[in-house]
């Protein structure tokens, strides 16, 4: 039976309840309660997935959450799969029997590639679905609030456009076009706009990588910036934190909650924003001050907002951004299909068999 050790998170969970008879019937039962949604026989895909892994079901798997845990099981493990956890000389010298290493992203800061090279590891890596639509989801309230869609949407009638104070007068057609015949203010095309990435991991690089293909300048700040190679491959520039806001029309959140980004975007650093501009939050919601972005989107400083996360999930009903027809807010769902998640998962899981059966 593999012995395969696996950084904890709510994601890779899921590779415990793929791999392991051992797990609990209550996290089965979750698992089958979470992915409903878009996979209604999990316990069926659940077999068929198993079915097609004869080289690691059944497994002993182990999740882990420290540097030492890791340590701790290295020397019985044959696969390590990690997300921010270190790998390098002395953890490669520690687990004799490893026959693969897993990143689950891209981003190698991480794992000492040439130590693998050194120990002739093999090291993979997975582009998450996940991600990728996150990236989509940004673009799409990006476009969302350049067009005006919250409050364009379904304006095509006299009674609708009176009711939204947009009273209809025609164009004289024999000399013009009738196009917005709403007469809708203040609409924006993306090429030649700036948006600002605060955060530039795996989620705002493909958010770069997307934005570009409309034109638009791409800025960002993180604590380490990328380096040459990356910016260049990207297409994207570095800015202090607050040159970040002050250039941008679009600045969009992408980096983790902890305690030292709890408000991180605030009064102050939303006052830096040119009036007129847009913020986009999909990370998690107490990095933006709930207070000061109301206060911004009220006073006019920002044109309008979007958010996919929330200071309560479900949100309570006098959440004054519900009555804000400039406000995108959505239902934590930016990751997309849950789909997304089983075919990362199987997508590494296949690839990890690839390599115990040579």
């Amino acid at each position: 039976m593999p012995c395969i050790l696996v950084e904890e998170d709510r994601i890779l969970r899921l590779v415990q309840v793929i791999l392991s008879q051992a797990t609990s019937q209550e996290r089965l039962d979750a698992f089958a309660d979470f992915n409903s949604t878009d996979q209604p026989d999990f316990p069926g895909w659940l077999s068929a997935i198993r079915g097609s892994l004869d080289q690691l079901y059944p497994a002993d798997v182990k999740l882990i959450n420290s540097q030492e845990e890791m340590h701790q099981y290295l020397p019985d493990a044959h696969i390590l799969i990690v997300e921010s956890l270190q790998v390098g000389k002395t953890e490669l010298e520690m687990g004799k029997q490893l026959s693969v290493v897993y990143k689950f992203g891209t981003n190698l800061d991480n794992i000492d590639q040439q130590a693998c090279k050194d120990h002739g590891m093999p090291l993979f890596t997975l582009r998450r679905r996940t991600n990728t639509a996150m990236a989509e989801h940004t673009m799409m309230c990006i476009l969302a609030l350049a067009k005006r869609l919250p409050l364009i949407n379904g304006l095509i009638t006299k009674d609708r456009l009176a009711a939204a104070n947009f009273g209809f007068r025609p164009y004289d057609t024999r000399h013009t076009a009738g196009a917005n015949f709403a007469r809708v203010p203040q609409l924006l095309t993306l090429r030649g706009c700036t948006l600002g990435l605060l955060g530039c991991g795996e989620i705002g690089q493909e958010v770069a990588i997307m934005a570009k293909a409309f034109g638009m300048k791409v800025l960002y700040h993180k604590r380490q910036a990328l380096s040459p190679e990356e910016e260049s491959r990207l297409g994207v520039e570095y800015r202090s934190f607050t040159n970040l806001f002050s250039e941008s029309t679009f600045v969009s959140v992408h980096v983790p909650f902890s305690e030292a980004t709890k408000d991180l975007v605030n009064a102050s650093s939303l006052a830096l924003m040119p009036k007129g501009s847009f913020l986009i939050n999909t990370s998690r919601a107490p990095i933006v001050s709930h207070d000061a972005l109301v206060e911004a989107l009220q006073t006019g400083r920002l044109a309008g907002a979007a958010s996919d996360v929330h200071y309560t999930e479900p949100a309570a009903e006098n959440e004054p951004l519900l009555d804000m027809h400039q406000v995108i807010l959505t239902p934590h769902l930016g990751g997309g299909s849950r789909m997304n998640g089983l075919l990362d998962a199987q997508e590494m899981l296949l690839t990890i068999q690839g390599v115990m059966k040579k």
